[in-house]
């Protein structure tokens, strides 16, 4: 028998997913496990750690100014983009445009509870306010429910509305089982967007995972992005996402990570290969 609000076609998906998730597990069993073995190429051969990191803002009582040292500190060390409000966007925008760090504004933030519709209409504005990256909550509770149908239209109706712009679908993966991550990455390739990610960093439930982004790059394999975020805020957190597949992290300590991780002339690919190198001389500890 159907869930309320589940089309045919959401249970139909099911043995794809089954499929998939069994698929991993498998794999896991093998020798060496899914480990590293395919990742390595799916970072810039030469990137250092800060363009791999969204130096992020969230908290409702950031002001002006605290956005603008924000930017201020993501140019400074490169960072990948800054990720805020959307009422920022146009300062960041702004403050930002003689560099290469990007602006990534968030949608649906931080519940994804509200209408398809009302999600559109805050991208667009964030489109029209110059942003140039979109991370938007999928809808959790639909999710939940196996509304799988429902949960693509609004990932793609997002995707549309952002006209090209990279689309990173947060899936809220603490407060999902790992056959709905399955689900939640699958349906977010299929409607388009450019990044699953793995949390709020709001959530009750919790954060970012090694596993949860294991599972998720394989699911999503070369073709998606995976961002890590939601209590990354040591050195030995940040490269495990990094070695479980993550391309892109989220954080709000991304400057003292910077500081530690950035301050040798290793690139990344170096320190990944090596963590216990970097270890033996981290400064969060």
């Amino acid at each position: 028998m159907a869930v309320c609000g589940q089309r045919p076609h959401d249970l139909e998906r099911d043995d794809l997913a089954r499929g998939v998730l069994a698929d991993f597990r498998e794999r896991k069993r093998g020798p060496g496990g899914v480990g590293m073995r395919a990742r390595g190429s799916l970072l810039p051969a030469h990137a250092r750690f800060p363009r791999c990191v969204d130096h992020t803002l969230l908290r409702s009582d950031a002001t002006k100014a605290d956005i603008e040292t924000l930017c201020d500190e993501a140019l400074e060390w490169d960072f990948a983009a800054v990720c805020v409000n959307g009422s920022w966007v146009s300062l960041c925008a702004d403050r930002l445009r003689d560099g290469n760090v990007r602006v990534a504004s968030v949608v649906g933030f931080p519940l994804g509870a509200m209408p398809s519709v009302e999600k559109v209409r805050e991208a667009k504005a964030a489109v029209d306010a110059g942003t140039h990256e979109i991370d938007m909550v999928a809808p959790i509770a639909r999710m939940l429910g196996g509304e799988w149908s429902h949960a693509e239209d609004d990932i793609r109706g997002v995707v549309e509305a952002a006209a090209g712009r990279a689309v990173k679908v947060i899936l809220e993966t603490a407060a999902l089982t790992p056959l709905q991550i399955v689900h939640g990455a699958l349906v977010a390739k299929r409607a388009g967007a450019r990044f699953v990610k793995t949390s709020t960093g709001f959530h009750p439930a919790g954060g970012a995972t090694s596993e949860a982004v294991e599972l998720l790059r394989f699911v999503v394999g070369d073709a998606c992005g995976v961002k890590a975020a939601g209590g990354i805020r040591d050195c030995a957190t940040a490269l495990g996402m990094l070695a479980a597949g993550a391309t892109r992290l989220g954080t709000s300590s991304a400057l003292a990570l910077a500081r530690c991780l950035d301050r040798h002339t290793a690139t990344l690919s170096e320190v990944l290969a090596d963590p216990a190198r970097h270890a033996d001389v981290c400064e969060m500890v």
